[in-house]
C-alpha cells in the first residue's frame, strides 16, 4: 500500500467539534475557528478514529478498505474545514491553549467560542425604527408585563414621598446615551468613575486564601476576574490611546497612544455613533482567577452575571457625576483581544462601556426622532 504522500505530520481530530441534527442532517460546527460543515455517520465514524496523533501510515492501516488518494483528498478537505488537525500548526497551537478550559466542559467553552464572532459578516444595527416596525407587522411583540389572573393582590405602600433624595434621584435618572456633547471629559470626573467601579475599596479575609480584594460590586468568591482596559478619546490631561486600569494603585498604564475613532466604531460592530464618546471602557475577564476555584460550568455564567454588575455600578457611577454613560455587547471579540494583545482563550473581552459629555437637547432631539419615527402609520 502506498504511504499517503504530501504532509508526513501526525494528524488528529479537533478538540473543538460539537454535532449536532438540524433538518434531518448531520452537522458538525468547531467552535473555536468559527466552522460548520453537513457531516455524516461516516465522517463521524472517522473522526472518531483520529482521537490521537496519528500518522499517515497509521492513517492508512486504520482505512485499509480505501485508496491512498481517497484517503489524502478526505484529510486535506477535513484539514480545510478544520475538523482535523496538524501536530505543531497554529490551529494546534490554538487549541492548546484552551486547556484551562477543561475544568468547564464543552457546554461552556461551546456557547463562548461560537458566539464571539457574532458580528463580523454585518454591523449591528440598533433602535432602527424601521426594523421594529417590520417585526412588529410580521408577529406581535411579547406581552411586557406578566400577570397572574384570578391571583389575591396586595397594594404596596406608596414611597414617592421618599423618592427625593440622591440615590433615587441617581437610579430614576440612568438612561443610555447616544448624543454626547463636544469637548473634553475632566480628569477628575474620569478618575471618579474609573475608581467606583473598578477600584479595590478593601480586603475581605478569606479562610485559606488570605486577604482578597473587593470592589463596589458583587464577585463570586471574590475572585475578581474582570481587568479594565480604556480608550481615551477626550479626556483632559490623558494622551489620546489605549491603557489599562491597575485596581491596585488606581493609576493608567498607557499600552498604546493614538486611537482611531473609525477603527473603534468598527471594533464596535459598525455603531457610528461611539466615535464621538470621550472614553470607551473594555472589560475582559481572567478566566483562571475563577476557574481555579470553580471547577463546574455554572460559574462561567456567574462571570457574565459579574460584568453586568459592574457595568450598571458604572452607568449609575456616571449618571451621579452628571456625564452621559452607554453599554454595548456588540463587539467584534476576536479584533478586540488582538488590540488588547489577549490570546482570547484565558482572557477575552466580555462588554464595553462608554460616557461621554451630557447634552440634554441632542438626546432629547433623538427621542423625539426615534417617537416621530414609531409613530409612523403602517401600510396595509
Amino acid at each position: 500500500m502506498a504511504v499517503l504522500t504530501g504532509s508526513c505530520r501526525r494528524i488528529k481530530r479537533s478538540n473543538c467539534l460539537v454535532f449536532f441534527f438540524e433538518q434531518g442532517r448531520i452537522h458538525c460546527c468547531n467552535y473555536l475557528t468559527d466552522t460548520q460543515v453537513e457531516s455524516s455517520p461516516v465522517l463521524v465514524a472517522l473522526l472518531a478514529m483520529l482521537d490521537r496523533w496519528r500518522t499517515p501510515a497509521e492513517i492508512e492501516r486504520l482505512l485499509s478498505g480505501y485508496s491512498s488518494a481517497s484517503i489524502q483528498r478526505t484529510l486535506h478537505e477535513l484539514k480545510a474545514n478544520t475538523l482535523v488537525v496538524e501536530h505543531g500548526s497554529e490551529q494546534a497551537k490554538r487549541e492548546s491553549e484552551l486547556a484551562p478550559w477543561d475544568v468547564w466542559g464543552v457546554e461552556a467553552r461551546f456557547f463562548h467560542f461560537v458566539t464571539r464572532n457574532a458580528y463580523r459578516g454585518a454591523p449591528a444595527v440598533l433602535d432602527d425604527a424601521s426594523i421594529d416596525l417590520a417585526l412588529a407587522r410580521s408577529s406581535p411583540q411579547p406581552g411586557q408585563i406578566k400577570k397572574y389572573a384570578g391571583a389575591r393582590q396586595f397594594l404596596l405602600p406608596d414611597i414617592t414621598s421618599r423618592l427625593d433624595s440622591e440615590f433615587p434621584r441617581v437610579l430614576l435618572a440612568r438612561r443610555t446615551h447616544r448624543c454626547f456633547a463636544a469637548g473634553r471629559l475632566p480628569l477628575e470626573k474620569f478618575s471618579a468613575l474609573v475608581r467606583l467601579t473598578w477600584g479595590i475599596t478593601g480586603k475581605l479575609r478569606w479562610p485559606g486564601l488570605g486577604k482578597l480584594p473587593v470592589k463596589t460590586s458583587p464577585s463570586g468568591g471574590a475572585r475578581n476576574p474582570l481587568e479594565a482596559y480604556v480608550w481615551a478619546l477626550r479626556v483632559e490631561g490623558l494622551p489620546r490611546g489605549l491603557y489599562h486600569y491597575r485596581a491596585d494603585v488606581n493609576r493608567l498604564e498607557l499600552m498604546r497612544r493614538g486611537a482611531s475613532v473609525a477603527r473603534i466604531a468598527r471594533l464596535c460592530a459598525g455603531q457610528e455613533w461611539i466615535r464621538n464618546c470621550a472614553a470607551l471602557f473594555l472589560m475582559t475577564a481572567v478566566l483562571p482567577r475563577t476557574m481555579w476555584r470553580y471547577r463546574f460550568s455554572r460559574a462561567y455564567r456567574v462571570v457574565l452575571l459579574e460584568a453586568g454588575h459592574f457595568c450598571q455600578t458604572f452607568c449609575l457611577a456616571a449618571t451621579w457625576l452628571g456625564l452621559a454613560p452607554f453599554c454595548t455587547a456588540a463587539l467584534l471579540d476576536e479584533e478586540i483581544e488582538k488590540e488588547l494583545g489577549l490570546g482570547g482563550a484565558t482572557e477575552c473581552v466580555l462588554y464595553a462601556a462608554g460616557v461621554g459629555l451630557q447634552d440634554d437637547r441632542l438626546q432629547a432631539a433623538a427621542v423625539r426622532t426615534n417617537r416621530r419615527l414609531n409613530a409612523t402609520p403602517r401600510r396595509a
